[in-house]
């Protein structure tokens, strides 16, 4: 299985600190994650990597990971080196044969780590002549989902997920004692606003503003102040919008963060992307689309922003009823948005229905080009021009995408 590395995840990684050396600090006592009951699933399936508790943290072997999350690890004797790679495919799980022992103790690792080549930050223990490595930390570095629930203490890997960043409740400053006790007129009124503009994350954002104040004992609460007071109210009550039997004020503080650009997991791990994403993986398509270009020697297509628009309305067009537009339909939305209909008279690929959590930029890439028609329309070199969207579905969890192609 191949995995991608966001390049954002890997420069954050690179400019870190450097690694801490063995002699950094004195060798900790750890504990096996097992004595603390942390059960930890890849899909519904328990396994057992060999992890220690270090610090109130937990700490699995960089291998069992590997093996778990599908990616390989080997050991460079010359360099002393921890290599990573995302592109090789690991052996097939058949369960962790190792076993943490009471009495172990860690040291900061005095090895390098590398990615693909790239040299890494982590923090890293050695045991018992192994690396072992934050679960978060490898998964954010590598690209693969990592949950916890809080329910039942469990920690779930998807190997095939997007690492989405853990949010942790914060409490405000100077919060209003009053707003986060009891849900009092003010908090009625802005709840009330908040419902009669649930769809519009822009009037979201400014009711937020118009109440922030009030909510957190703020005259200048930024969202990130209102996002902190709602999510640490107690006295909120049960929300009856999402009907999920939880203080309405997290619902909110939910949607704040959605509205702020934020990719938002559910309690079950579900994700629901942003506008912010959608318009991300839109770039990164056509990147793909000019990569596999050059491969074959063809020029590189040029962002046409009447494509882009044309591409991203049917793309949402998709989430109801898939299957390729007409020319009265590209018609008609030139017209509605004054435009030429010649401005976007174009060649279609779509994609249906991909996960959100399955990278869905490659996914279809992947797709179209193993499909000798959407590959020859892909790589056609007389096209100069090219506009791609993606749509969220009616469920929040899967995407569909629309290229559009023009000379």
């Amino acid at each position: 299985m191949t995995k991608r590395i966001f390049a954002t995840a890997i420069a954050a990684a690179v400019i870190a600190t450097s690694l801490p050396t063995a002699g950094a600090a004195n060798a900790l006592t750890i504990v096996p994650t097992r004595t603390k009951g942390q059960a930890v699933y890849v899909g519904s399936t328990r396994v057992y990597p060999t992890g220690y508790n270090i610090n109130d943290n937990n700490y699995f072997k960089l291998r069992d990971v590997g093996k778990l999350a599908g990616f390989g690890v080997d050991w460079n004797e010359d360099t002393r080196t921890v290599e990573i790679s995302t592109t090789r495919t690991a052996t097939e799980l058949n369960g962790i044969a190792d076993t943490a022992v009471i009495g172990a103790t860690a040291k900061p690792t005095d090895q390098r780590i590398t990615v693909d080549g790239k040299e890494v930050s982590m923090t890293a223990y050695k045991i018992k002549g192994n690396n072992y490595v934050k679960l978060r930390d490898i998964g954010k570095t590598i690209n693969f989902g990592v949950s916890f629930n809080m329910a039942t203490k469990a920690v779930s890997i998807d190997p095939n997920g997007t690492y989405v960043e853990e949010v942790k409740p914060t409490t405000p400053s100077t919060p209003t004692a009053a707003a986060i006790t009891k849900w009092n007129s003010t908090m009625d009124e802005f709840n009330e606003e908040m419902i009669q503009n649930h769809s519009d994350k822009d009037k979201l954002l400014a009711i937020a503003a118009k109440y922030g104040p009030t909510i957190t004992g703020k005259a200048n609460a930024t969202t990130a102040d209102v996002i902190s007071a709602l999510e640490s109210m107690t006295g909120a009550p049960v929300d009856a919008i999402s009907f999920d039997d939880k203080p309405v004020s997290l619902y909110w503080a939910k949607q704040l963060r959605k509205a702020n650009g934020e990719t938002v997991a559910d309690d079950n791990g579900n994700i629901t992307v942003s506008d912010e994403t959608l318009r991300q993986w839109e770039n990164e398509m056509i990147e793909s689309i000019n990569a596999e270009r050059a491969k074959v020697g063809v020029p590189a297509l040029v962002r046409d922003e009447n494509l882009m628009q044309w591409a991203q309305y049917w793309a949402k067009q998709l989430t109801t009823e898939f299957r390729h537009s007409t020319i009265d339909e590209e018609r008609d939305f030139a017209t509605s948005i004054g435009i030429s209909p010649t401005d976007i008279y174009s060649q279609e690929n779509i994609a249906s229905g991909c996960p959100v959590t399955k990278n869905p930029v490659k996914t279809d890439m992947d797709a179209f080009m193993a499909s000798a028609g959407h590959r020859a329309t892909l790589l056609d070199p007389e096209w100069t021009r090219v506009g791609v969207g993606f749509a969220r579905s009616a469920d929040g969890y899967s995407v569909h995408c629309a290229q559009e192609f023009m000379k």
